[in-house]
């Protein structure tokens, strides 16, 4: 499948490991880079193209909400998939509309190679 960019965009540095740690034992050839904050994940998407996005609802600066038209726009061909632990329909619904999938958290190996496999199918 060849070496795919990854960009992990959470404010927790837990889960950015994690998320990290899965992505290297099953695709130790890809590159992973990591935002902390939406700010910084649109500075990352400015500057390169990623074939995976995994973007975190709640976040200081901003939420996935707020950040995910700007993504969609500089990142037109990347897998984006939303990890948040608020479950509300109304947010799910909202996401959804918007074509991107949500994963709830707490995340694991089983969520993030779901993710995966998704954006390789698409």
């Amino acid at each position: 499948m060849g070496i795919k960019q990854v960009l992990i965009v959470d404010d927790s540095r837990l889960t950015r490991m994690i998320f990290a740690k899965v992505i290297s034992n099953h695709h130790n050839d890809w590159e992973i880079f990591q935002a902390e904050n939406g700010t910084k994940a649109i500075e990352m998407a400015k500057e390169r193209q990623f074939d995976f996005i995994s973007l975190d609802h709640n976040m200081p600066d901003m939420t996935g909400l707020d950040i995910l038209p700007t993504l969609k726009e500089l990142q037109e061909n990347a897998h984006i998939g939303v990890f948040t632990a608020n479950v509300q329909q109304v947010l799910l619904s909202r996401y959804e509309a918007l074509g991107k999938k949500c994963y709830n958290k707490p995340i694991d190996e089983q969520k993030i190679l779901e993710f995966i496999k998704a954006g390789e199918l698409a």
